[in-house]
């Protein structure tokens, strides 16, 4: 998706990370995510359809992995997608 629509992006496996899952009381669980990192233009991020499609992926990808959360940073600004029903 990401060659696709944006041209290109690069995966980082094996990150080390740690999140605090409220729904147990605050547990502290690690994990190992993979960082996706694309560059694109102004054009396309704010593309109607290619946003739709990002966000297709995104909540396919939660739901496929079943994550609690899928984190997408666009600029300087963190989005947080928990809801991975199809809209």
């Amino acid at each position: 998706m990401f060659g696709r629509v944006f041209g290109g992006a690069t995966a980082y496996p094996k990150a080390k990370g740690v999140w605090r899952d409220d729904e147990r009381n605050g547990a502290l669980v690690k994990d190992e995510p993979v960082v996706v990192h694309c560059y694109t233009t102004r054009a396309d991020i704010e593309d109607a359809r290619h946003l739709a499609e990002l966000g297709t992926f995104c909540r396919t990808m939660g739901r496929d992995a079943r994550q609690g959360e899928v984190g997408l940073v666009i600029g300087d600004e963190y989005f947080a997608i928990r809801e991975f029903t199809e809209e």
